[in-house]
C-alpha cells in the first residue's frame, strides 16, 4: 500500500481544469443572459403592436400615450438621477429644451403616427410599415449627410421601395393610415438623427427618462388640440385596455428598453440589430392569432420584402448603428460609442459641416477638419 501523496503536485495539476471548467461556466451563463435578453427585445418589442391596438380601440391614443411616456419616463428618471456622474453630467435647462424638441419629432412624430394610423389598420400591417425605418435612415443619410452607401444598401433600397409600393393599396380602403404609418417611420428616423446631433446628458437613462418626459408634455398637448380630453371617460374601459396599457409601460418602455441598454453593451452590434427582422414577424404572427387578423398574399409578399430590405440595409451599412423600434419609446442605437466618439471631433465645427457624416465631404475639407480615422469608427 503505497503512501499518500502529500506535496502540492496533485491539486495544482488539476487547477487548470478547475479553471477551465469555471471559464466554461461562466460563458454560459454569459450566452444564457444573452440571449434571454434578445428574447425579450424580440418578444416585448414584437408585442407592442398588439398591446397600442388593443389600447387605442377604448383610449384616446395622444393622451394614452402622454400617460405612457409620463410614467415609463418618471421611473426612468427617478433611476438616473441617483445613478452615474451625476456631479460631472447635470441635467441642464437646455437638456430640457433639447428633450421637448427630440421627443417630439421622435415619440410624437413617430410612435404617435403609427398609433393613430393603429386605429383604422391592423397591428400586423402597422409593423411591416414600422420596419421601413432602416429605408429611411439610409435615404437621410444618403440625401441630407452625404454618406455614400454601398451596393449591398442601393438594392435595399430598391426593395424597401417595392415593398411599400405593394403595401400601399389606393384600393385598399385606408390609404391614409397606410400613410400616416410610413409617415411615422420617417418621422422615428429624422427624430433618432437628431437625437445624435442635440446636446443631452451622457448618461442613457438620462436622455432616455428627458427624452419620454419631453414627449409626454408634446402629446398631452396634441391630444388636448385634437378635442380628445372631451370624449374622454375611463368608467368603460376594459381590463383588457387596462392590461395592454400596464405591459406598455412596464414591459415595453421599462423591460425591453433595459435589456436592450444591457445588450449594447454586451453583445455585437450585428446580433443585437437582428431585432429588426424579428419584431415584425412577431407583430403579424401575434395579430393573426390574438386579433384574428388576416395577412393577405399580397400584404405576405411586402412584408418579405421588408425584411429583405431591412437585411441588406443593416448588413449593407455595418458602421452605421441600428435604433430601437418605433414603438419602443425610447431612442437608442447600437454603436451609440462610436457617435459619442464622432460627435466629440465634430463638435467644433461650424454648424452647416456639422451636417455631414462623411469625412471626405467638402466642408470637411474646407474647415481644414482632419477626417476621422476609419479603424476609430468601427470601433
Amino acid at each position: 500500500m503505497s503512501a499518500p501523496d502529500l506535496s502540492l503536485s496533485a491539486p495544482l495539476q488539476r487547477l487548470p481544469l478547475v479553471g477551465h471548467r469555471i471559464g466554461d461556466l461562466v460563458v454560459a451563463r454569459r450566452v444564457a443572459t444573452i440571449a434571454a435578453a434578445l428574447g425579450i427585445v424580440y418578444l416585448v418589442w414584437g408585442s407592442t403592436y398588439l398591446a397600442i391596438a388593443v389600447v387605442v380601440a377604448e383610449l384616446p391614443p395622444m393622451l394614452m400615450l402622454a400617460v405612457r411616456f409620463l410614467l415609463a419616463g418618471g421611473v426612468l428618471f427617478a433611476v438616473s438621477v441617483r445613478r452615474g456622474d451625476r456631479a460631472g453630467d447635470p441635467i441642464r435647462p437646455h437638456h430640457l429644451l433639447q428633450a421637448v424638441l427630440t421627443g417630439g419629432l421622435l415619440l410624437v412624430g413617430g410612435t404617435g403616427m403609427i398609433a393613430l394610423a393603429q386605429t383604422r389598420i391592423s397591428s400586423g400591417l402597422a409593423a411591416l410599415l414600422a420596419a421601413t425605418v432602416p429605408l429611411f435612415l439610409a435615404l437621410f443619410a444618403r440625401g441630407l449627410f452625404g454618406d455614400r452607401l454601398s451596393g449591398r444598401a442601393w438594392l435595399g433600397l430598391l426593395v424597401g421601395l417595392v415593398a411599400i409600393g405593394l403595401l400601399v393599396d389606393p384600393g385598399g380602403g385606408e390609404l391614409g393610415a397606410v400613410l400616416l404609418a410610413l409617415l411615422g417611420a420617417a418621422a422615428w428616423a429624422a427624430g433618432s438623427m437628431r437625437s445624435r446631433m442635440s446636446k443631452g446628458p451622457q448618461r442613457p437613462l438620462g436622455a432616455a427618462s428627458l427624452e419620454m418626459l419631453g414627449g409626454a408634455l408634446v402629446f398631452a398637448v396634441v391630444g388636448f388640440l385634437l378635442g380628445e380630453a372631451a370624449g374622454l371617460t375611463l368608467t368603460g374601459v376594459s381590463v383588457r385596455a387596462w392590461v395592454a396599457f400596464g405591459y406598455l409601460v412596464v414591459a415595453g418602455s421599462l423591460v425591453a428598453y433595459t435589456a436592450y441598454s444591457w445588450l449594447l453593451r454586451s453583445a455585437s452590434t450585428a446580433l443585437v440589430g437582428t431585432y429588426a427582422y424579428v419584431n415584425p414577424v412577431v407583430a403579424v404572427g401575434l395579430g393573426a392569432v390574438v386579433l384574428g387578423e388576416a395577412v393577405e398574399a399580397r400584404t405576405a409578399l411586402a412584408g418579405a420584402l421588408v425584411l429583405g430590405s431591412v437585411v441588406l440595409l443593416i448588413t449593407g451599412r455595418p458602421g452605421e448603428p441600428v435604433p430601437a423600434q418605433p414603438t419602443s419609446g425610447a431612442d437608442v442605437f447600437a454603436g451609440s460609442r462610436r457617435w459619442a466618439r464622432l460627435q466629440r471631433r465634430v463638435g467644433s465645427l461650424p454648424r452647416a459641416a456639422r451636417l455631414y457624416r462623411d469625412p471626405g465631404a467638402l466642408p470637411y475639407r474646407s474647415t481644414g477638419y482632419d477626417p476621422l480615422d476609419t479603424e476609430e469608427l468601427r470601433g
